[in-house]
């Protein structure tokens, strides 16, 4: 993989967000794979962020992992397996010419469904097997085709009403789970390769450092300020895989 001196800027700064979207600030996990997408094909950049998520969620994993709620992952665990599943035969079927534009259209939904619960104070009912059951799928679904499930995950971890770090530490488990279980897909699709990964162990460092940025952010900072802002530049990210 080689980049210009702006790309390299670019995978750096996703490298530190995708530290800080994983311990703290979740709503910047949104802006990753736009972000990613401005210094290498899209494809190529789902791949390429899978392996620094991974890091980024045993960190979390590790730090929050008394604060796990498990009831609230058991039952929509396995759907969302299977949502990965199905966004593994979209994405093997798709050309980047039909991907491009419409990871775009899916981040815009994201953002905009994510603004609404928040406006409307929309519930997803956990305790209803229609909403596990859609909740599961689509996060699965497009997690696999944007590592973008983030969204969907929060609308319904929130109708729970966990407090502050159960929901960080409950998000941090599921992901790193959902995670792990893409690996396969992504080397069989190629989006994994030797290239890629030789970039990803440079990064490291810098996924290292911005979880530490998010464990301070959780504590310190105030939540919904970072989560507009994450908002915002998902969304012009979105907007910007169309042109």
């Amino acid at each position: 993989m080689e980049f210009t001196p702006l790309g390299v800027a670019i995978v750096c700064l996703t490298a530190l967000l995708t530290g800080m979207a994983k311990t703290g600030i979740q709503g910047l996990g949104i802006v990753l794979v736009p972000l990613a997408a401005m210094a290498m094909p899209v494809k190529a950049s789902t791949g390429f962020l899978l392996p620094l998520m991974v890091a980024g969620d045993f960190v979390a994993v590790l730090y929050w992992r008394r604060k796990v709620v498990w009831k609230s992952l058991l039952g929509v665990l396995p759907w969302t397996a299977l949502g990965i599943v199905g966004g593994f035969f979209a994405m093997r079927s798709l050309s980047e010419a039909l991907f491009k534009p419409l990871l775009g259209g899916l981040i815009l939904l994201f953002v905009a469904l994510d603004l609404l619960g928040r406006a409307l104070g929309l519930e997803l009912r956990a305790d209803r097997r229609a909403a596990v059951f859609l909740v599961g799928i689509l996060a699965g679904a497009f997690t696999m085709m944007a590592n973008a499930g983030g969204p969907i995950m929060t609308i319904f971890l929130l109708s729970m009403a966990l407090p502050k770090e159960e929901y960080v530490g409950t998000t941090a488990v599921f992901f790193w789970l959902i995670n792990l279980f893409k690996i396969p897909f992504s080397l069989s699709l190629g989006l994994i390769t030797w290239a890629s990964l030789r970039v990803d162990l440079f990064l490291l460092p810098l996924v290292f450092l911005g979880c530490g940025a998010g464990f301070f952010s959780v504590k310190k900072l105030p939540q919904k300020a970072f989560n507009l802002v994450a908002q915002v530049l998902a969304a012009l990210g979105g907007l910007k895989l169309f042109f």
